[in-house]
C-alpha cells in the first residue's frame, strides 16, 4: 500500500470516491483501488473524512486487507487482485471542514448515505469506481456531501404514530413510545412523469446509496441516509436506521383526475421494508402545473398510513410525511 498526495477537482457532491486501476509489475494480476479522502467544497470550503479505516474482503480469497486512512493525506492507493471486493468503512469516523484551504479542520455532523459494506468488482487492467457518500445536517436545513460535496439533499420528514407493533417491535404500540420522528436525506437519483391509462399524472421520485459502477465510468453521485429521533425504545434508531442507510426510495405524487392529489411509496434496506399510501394529501397540496402534474415543491401529508416489516416484527401506523427540497 503506498499514499500520496492528489490535486483536488469539485465533485457536485461531497462523495468518497473510489476508483480502480492497474497498476504493479504485472497489470494483467492487479488492479489498484484508489480513495480520495479530501475535497472542496462548492464555496470554497474543503472537506476531509478523518480517522477512517477501511476493511476490504475479498470475496473468492476470504483474505481481508485492512486500510488506514487516519491520516492527513488526500488519498490511499491499494493494489488487489481481480475479483468481487467489499469495502467496508469502520464506525469512527468522521467528517471534518476547512474554511481556511485546509490549515486547519473543524467536524461536521454527517450521516452516511450509502450501503456498508459496498460491493464492487475489480477488472485487471480496467477501472471501476466506488463512492461512500455523506449527508451533512446543519441546524438551518441539511447540506448533502459526498467526498466528492453534495450539496443540499432533498428530504422526507415528520412524526410516526405507531397503532400496531409485533415481536420485538411490541413495545412500539404502548404509550409515549408510540411517538417518534423520522428523517430521511436523499440526494434525487431521477424524477419521471408517467401518465396512467385513466389520465392520473404522476411524478416518481427515486433514491438510493450508490455503489460500485459496471464499467469504466463512474456513476452520477446518489446518497440516501436514514434517521429517527425521540426513539425511547431504540430499535428504529439503532438497528433498522442502519439497515436502510444505503437503501432504496420510491415514492409517487399522483394528481387524480377526481382532482385530488396522491401520495405512496416504499423504502426498502436490507431486511427491512416500509410501505406507505395510497393516501390523499390534504394538509399542504401541491399546485397542479399547466401540463396537469403536480408541481414539484413542499407538500405535507398530514396522516398516511404506513406499513413496516423487519426481522424484528412488523409496525402499522401513520406517517405525517413533508417534502423539503433543496435549498438554495
Amino acid at each position: 500500500m503506498s499514499s500520496s498526495k492528489a490535486s483536488l477537482s469539485f465533485v457536485a457532491t461531497a462523495l468518497l470516491a473510489a476508483s480502480l486501476a492497474a497498476c504493479a509489475a504485472d497489470p494483467s494480476e492487479t488492479g489498484q483501488l484508489f480513495v480520495q479522502l479530501t475535497q472542496p467544497g462548492p464555496h470554497g470550503e474543503v472537506y476531509h473524512l478523518a480517522n477512517a479505516t477501511f476493511d476490504i474482503l475479498h470475496l473468492e480469497s476470504g483474505a481481508t486487507t485492512a486500510v488506514d486512512a487516519s491520516g492527513p493525506d488526500a488519498e490511499l492507493d491499494v493494489s488487489l487482485p481481480p475479483g468481487l471486493v467489499n469495502v467496508s468503512l469502520r464506525d469512527g469516523w468522521s467528517l471534518e471542514k476547512s474554511t481556511d484551504g485546509g490549515a486547519s479542520f473543524q467536524p461536521v455532523s454527517a450521516l452516511l448515505g450509502s450501503a456498508n459494506p459496498s460491493t464492487v468488482r475489480i477488472l485487471a487492467n480496467q477501472l471501476a469506481f466506488m463512492q461512500f457518500a455523506f449527508l451533512i445536517r446543519q441546524t438551518n436545513g441539511t447540506l448533502g456531501i459526498s467526498l466528492g460535496v453534495v450539496t443540499n439533499p432533498r428530504e422526507l420528514a415528520g412524526g410516526i404514530r405507531v397503532d400496531t407493533a409485533t415481536d420485538e417491535l411490541a413495545p412500539y404500540a404502548v404509550g409515549a413510545a408510540r411517538s417518534f420522528d423520522f428523517g430521511w436525506f436523499f440526494n434525487l437519483f431521477s424524477l419521471e412523469s408517467v401518465t396512467l391509462a385513466d389520465g392520473t399524472k404522476q411524478h416518481v421520485y427515486t433514491a438510493f446509496g450508490q455503489q460500485g459502477s459496471l464499467g469504466p465510468a463512474p456513476l452520477p453521485t446518489a446518497a440516501l441516509g436514514v434517521e429517527f429521533y425521540n426513539d425511547s425504545v431504540g430499535t428504529q434508531a439503532g438497528p433498522i436506521a442502519r439497515e436502510l442507510i444505503g437503501g432504496f426510495l420510491t415514492y409517487t405524487v399522483a394528481a387524480k383526475p377526481d382532482g385530488t392529489v396522491e401520495l405512496s411509496g416504499s423504502l426498502l434496506g436490507g431486511a427491512t421494508d416500509i410501505e406507505f399510501g395510497p393516501g390523499t394529501i390534504t394538509a399542504v397540496i401541491p399546485t397542479i402545473g399547466a401540463d396537469g402534474f403536480p408541481n414539484d415543491e413542499f407538500f405535507y401529508d398530514s396522516e398516511i398510513a404506513f406499513t413496516q416489516s423487519s426481522l424484528q416484527g412488523t409496525m402499522t401506523g401513520i406517517l405525517r410525511v413533508r417534502q423539503l427540497l433543496e435549498t438554495p
